[in-house]
């Protein structure tokens, strides 16, 4: 992605993560069609935007036709309002007392999955003099948050009954929608079906009903209701093997660094702590600035790779909390300042997300997700930068 790219005026640390927002729109646009009509779509931007940054993919993704964002914390979407997102926020998880003032006057949507949080919400905005939106949680299977299905609607009479509240949506969270076998996913949707036509039984109406992931959306019409929630698969990533992206979406992220120092290793010579690396000839080495600070695992030590065009430079010796050492083959045309892909689109020869997951036995959504704040996040459009992300802040430069 950025062998073309002049980043020379910008003060950059050498190590950076290219975000392509073209990619996460053409996502964003790409599912959207494929829903059944009238089906909203909800960005879930939690995790810094699964890693990404979510001031700027939430930004991108409301542009291609998202209807709301969705958050894990009050914090998350207190971030999304200081930099003046005005669009509709549901919060995911739990909520705590001390934190429902704050969300009722940021107009934040909490989910709710218990009758102490509802009266908690209420005071807060009695307090506020606000009508609050809220959203059930259902746990119809994950045993995670939310209220048990025999208590929903008991709940949804509680908020109906409170002049401070509004029943915004009911939703589920689905446990394994990315498996091969459904039928975990059909049993799920069958309770929280039951759960639904209970609530309106009850003359209680329910403004947005949304139950599918990724997974689910990727997976079947079925999983529809009034919207959907789309996560790691708006960053182009698959939630499964089993699932694949529709045709067209594309892996958002790139990491880039370059070359800090290049030296020589001779025979028996060890590498970084631990000695863990040996030498077994004279060969080439190369320092490159990222680190587990960074998101690098440690666990990538003497496993992991990252590439130089189409050579590939395998790691040496442990990760460190700042740099790692990899090995440069003898012909190799490298140069202090070359660049390398630490973290690929599925394109090239340096890992995708869901290689280092395999590697490292866990997901590509930890992956990302876990790629800390002080790697500057580049935002492309159109092949430019359009702003830059560190730990000063957002920049934008058009």
């Amino acid at each position: 992605m950025g062998e073309c790219l002049d980043l020379s005026r910008f003060p950059l640390r050498p190590t950076y993560a290219l975000i392509d927002l073209d990619a996460i729109d053409q996502n964003v646009r790409i599912v959207a069609r494929s829903l059944t009509p009238g089906t909203k779509l909800i960005a879930v931007v939690k995790g810094n935007g699964y890693g990404h940054g979510a001031t700027m993919v939430a930004e991108t993704a409301i542009k291609a036709g998202a209807s709301y964002l969705a958050v894990a914390t009050v914090g998350e979407g207190r971030h999304l309002r200081e930099e003046g997102i005005e669009s509709a926020i549901i919060v995911l998880g739990p909520t705590h007392r001390r934190e429902h003032e704050l969300a009722v006057g940021l107009g934040l949507e909490p989910g709710v999955g218990d009758l102490a949080t509802v009266e908690s919400i209420a005071r807060a905005a009695t307090l506020l003099d606000r009508v609050a939106k809220v959203h059930i949680k259902v746990d119809t299977g994950m045993h995670r948050f939310g209220a048990a299905p025999e208590d929903a609607v008991e709940l949804a009479r509680a908020i109906d009954h409170a002049p401070s509240l509004s029943l915004a949506g009911v939703f589920t969270h689905f446990a394994d929608a990315d498996a091969a076998d459904e039928s975990s996913a059909t049993g799920q949707a069958e309770l929280f079906d039951r759960v639904i036509v209970e609530i309106k039984a009850a003359g209680i109406d329910i403004p947005l009903v949304d139950e599918a992931n990724s997974a689910a959306t990727l997976r079947s019409r079925r999983y529809d209701y009034g919207a959907i929630r789309l996560g790691i698969s708006m960053y182009g990533i698959p939630a499964s093997s089993n699932i694949p992206l529709l045709p067209g979406m594309k892996a958002a992220m790139t990491i880039e660094s370059t070359i800090a120092r290049l030296f020589c290793l001779r025979k028996g010579e060890r590498v970084s702590y631990g000695g863990t690396y040996e030498a077994l000839r004279d060969e080439r080495a190369a320092l490159v600035p990222i680190g587990y600070a960074d998101g690098y695992r440690r666990a990538l030590s003497n496993r992991g790779w990252v590439s130089a065009g189409d050579t590939v430079l395998p790691v040496r010796g442990r990760v460190c909390m700042d740099q790692v050492v990899v090995g440069v083959p003898d012909d190799a045309d490298l140069a202090p300042g070359s660049r390398v892909v630490v973290l690929s689109n599925g394109e090239g020869e340096s890992p995708s997300a869901i290689e280092l997951a395999e590697m490292l036995d866990t997901i590509p959504y930890e992956i990302v997700a876990g790629i800390s704040a002080r790697i500057p996040r580049v935002y492309l459009r159109g092949g430019e930068v359009t702003a830059i992300e560190d730990l000063s802040g957002l920049s934008r430069f058009r």
